[in-house]
């Protein structure tokens, strides 16, 4: 009987909890609680009871995302396109920068002036005017002229390389202004430092002009205060050696002065540029 209460006793004591055998040393252990929200790591998450298609429907918790400064920085690649845009954009500016340089060295070393052009003087050889028809108004005019142009080159290692040139030549003022008809004069070629006189050889034939301006033409031609006008176009080029640089189209004004004055002195002549041409031919 003894013996069954000590079996008793000893069974007590070793009773178990599932698989973990109660010991006296456990029992005066205390047993921690598990947090609110705990779960084992290898644990499969509780489904409720019910049928299996609602499990479909349960919040899954969202993952933690990672900043966007902790994934490591992909080297951009250039495009072939901005590659060939930037090529283009260096080409270019290294050929301005160097056309700037040689510009800047030419002017430098040569240092180029502009010609010199001056309407040197202007004779009329025949000015005769005859009636045309009766009640009209307006007679013939026949005319022979010669003006000179004077043109000097100031440069002394550049050449100056004149092309044709298309004259016209005007004599009067104002409403008065007739034309004395326009010629074409070949072009020359002019050594550095030198002067050359282009002779302009005009002529009219029963060109009508009515008689207001017939009786003033007449009147200032005596008294010599007739007012002439040159206008000459043509194309104007340096020249270094036998080698074009540049070829520019000009214009050439002259005149605006009255007979009397040119006997006395020249009148100077403005330029005008029209186009560029840039050659280098050798």
């Amino acid at each position: 009987m003894e013996k069954d209460r000590d079996h008793i006793h000893n069974t007590s004591l070793t009773t178990t909890t599932g698989d973990e055998e109660m010991t006296p040393e456990n029992l005066l252990k205390p047993v921690l609680q598990k947090p609110p929200g705990y779960r084992e790591l290898h644990s499969q998450p509780e489904t409720p009871s019910g049928s299996l298609s609602s499990s479909s429907t349960l919040r899954r918790r969202p993952k933690h995302s990672i900043p966007a400064s902790f994934y490591p920085v992909k080297k951009k690649q250039w495009s072939r396109c901005r590659v060939f845009c930037c090529c283009v954009c260096i080409t270019v500016a290294v050929v301005i920068l160097l056309l700037i340089l040689t510009v800047s060295v030419f002017f430098l070393w040569y240092s180029p002036r502009l010609p010199v052009v001056r309407l040197a003087s202007f004779r009329v050889s025949n000015f005769n005017f005859t009636g045309g028809k009766s009640g009209d108004g307006l007679s013939l005019m026949t005319a022979e002229a010669t003006a000179r142009l004077d043109f000097r080159n100031p440069n002394g290692k550049l050449r100056y390389r004149y092309g044709d040139a298309d004259v016209a030549v005007s004599v009067g003022e104002g409403d008065f202004e007739t034309s004395l008809g326009s010629t074409k004069v070949k072009g020359f070629v002019e050594k550095p430092g030198n002067r050359t006189v282009m002779i302009v050889p005009l002529k009219v034939k029963k060109q009508q002009v009515d008689d207001p301006t017939v009786k003033r033409l007449r009147t200032e031609m005596k008294s010599k205060k007739l007012v002439v006008k040159v206008i000459a176009k043509t194309k104007i080029g340096l020249a270094v050696g036998k080698r074009k640089i540049v070829t520019v189209g000009i214009s050439l004004r002259c005149g605006g002065v009255r007979l009397q004055t040119l006997d006395s002195q020249m009148a100077k002549c403005s330029i005008k540029m029209l186009k560029w041409y840039l050659l280098f031919q050798i």
